[in-house]
């Protein structure tokens, strides 16, 4: 039976079935705090295992993981370093048991199996790699005859599109550029912060999945939409944040928003709750729900009767009708927000107001047959509702 992730009152995730285990290792004695409390605040049970000398000790360790576990119970491992190594070739083998086992994730291994190794379908796999050269470890077989495991050096290729998935490998494995080995742990100088959410949000996925995990995003999110527009309501809009890592909000194109509950406190009690006139109106176009973010695609008009510093900082009112489209992107971690990105095109926004003429042509550029910059109003909006409802490609002239 699948587990049920439920949000219940406060917003936290809880379970209907017993506590999923999952286990880390890595080489030091102890691990960065952060993953660990970040694991067990989205419902783990977390244990932490040592890599210590390696060698076959470590391997019966890997072995022995799920002895005592119970019908319908089973375990996930997320590895780093050496010891992410040592676990994809230790559950490659088809001699190791793995009818516990449901999600086997690798950070930065310093070695990989042969790239064409089938895992088990049993459980999930995922791989993350750093640029640079990983070993790649290969057992040559002559006439059904298994000869010596060797492991040669190999370039690690950006991967295709934007994502940097490894077409070349059988098993899922992505690479992540111009970061280093460690790039996942908070307590290293080698962190990244950028390739370390996109990482996360594949380990929770996979990991999830592997538990056949269903988990209810959308609660605290339009908790936190009613109470910030509607309700208006400083302090239920501050109970949808977790409190660690600092919560924070950035509205892009102002770079408004806040960096922790005191900054979000004064951003939506001073800036941006009283300053939402009544005429303004959100339909939501789209949602997209992922593993632990959601991004919203929502249509906003309102009237510019009163100052909105989140949107026009330092604008009078303009009394003009604004209509735009907003993206939103919200993280959220343990059940709560721990993010909001919001985008929108603020020169549509400036030239409905009224601030933005786009016939001001810049003369070095007029003098090259400028006549008009690409700026919508708006109409950019509304073709987004109906793609009919304007005509498209005329800032094209040879269209």
């Amino acid at each position: 039976m699948a587990l049920q992730f439920i949000a219940n009152s406060n917003g936290w995730l809880s379970f209907n079935a017993a506590t999923p285990s999952l286990y880390i290792t890595a080489e030091t004695n102890d691990f960065d705090e952060f993953t660990l409390k970040a694991w067990k605040e989205e419902g783990f049970r977390v244990k932490y295992i040592p890599f210590g000398n390696g060698g076959k000790s470590y391997v019966q360790t890997l072995h022995h993981l799920g002895d005592g576990m119970s019908i319908g119970e089973r375990y996930a491992i997320v590895a780093f370093g050496d010891a992410a190594s040592v676990c994809l070739e230790t559950y490659a083998e088809s001699s190791t048991s793995t009818s516990k086992l449901c999600s086997l994730v690798a950070y930065y291994p310093t070695s990989i199996p042969d790239p064409h190794t089938r895992f088990s379908s049993s459980f999930r796999v995922l791989v993350h790699l750093a640029g640079g050269t990983i070993g790649v470890t290969r057992r040559p077989e002559v006439l059904g005859i298994q000869g010596k495991r060797r492991t040669v050096q190999k370039r690690i290729t950006p991967g295709v599109g934007a994502g940097g998935l490894q077409t070349k490998i059988q098993y899922p494995s992505y690479t992540y550029e111009d970061v280093d080995p460690g790039f996942a742990e908070h307590d290293l100088d080698e962190y990244d912060p950028v390739a370390d959410a996109v990482a996360w949000s594949r380990s929770l996925s996979v990991v999830r999945r592997g538990f056949g995990a269903e988990v209810e995003l959308e609660r605290v999110w339009e908790e936190n939409v009613e109470y910030k527009y509607f309700t208006k309501n400083t302090g239920k809009v501050l109970e949808t944040f977790n409190d660690t890592p600092d919560p924070y909000v950035n509205y892009t194109p102002t770079m408004t928003g806040g960096i922790g509950k005191d900054e979000l406190k004064r951003f939506y009690d001073e800036f941006f709750i009283p300053s939402n006139p009544e005429s303004l109106v959100m339909r939501l176009l789209s949602r997209t729900i992922g593993v632990d973010q959601i991004v919203d695609e929502l249509h906003i008009t309102f009237k510019h009767t009163q100052e909105m510093p989140w949107i026009l900082p330092g604008i009078p009112p303009t009394n003009k009708k604004i209509e735009v489209v907003v993206v939103s992107v919200v993280c959220l971690r343990g059940g709560k927000l721990y993010h909001e990105r919001v985008y929108w095109d603020q020169a549509s926004v400036l030239l409905q107001a009224g601030l933005l003429d786009p016939e001001e042509v810049p003369e070095n550029l007029r003098q090259k047959g400028v006549e008009i910059l690409p700026v919508a109003g708006a109409e950019a909006a509304r073709k987004i509702l109906d793609q009919e409802s304007e005509p498209g490609n005329e800032m094209i002239d040879e269209w």
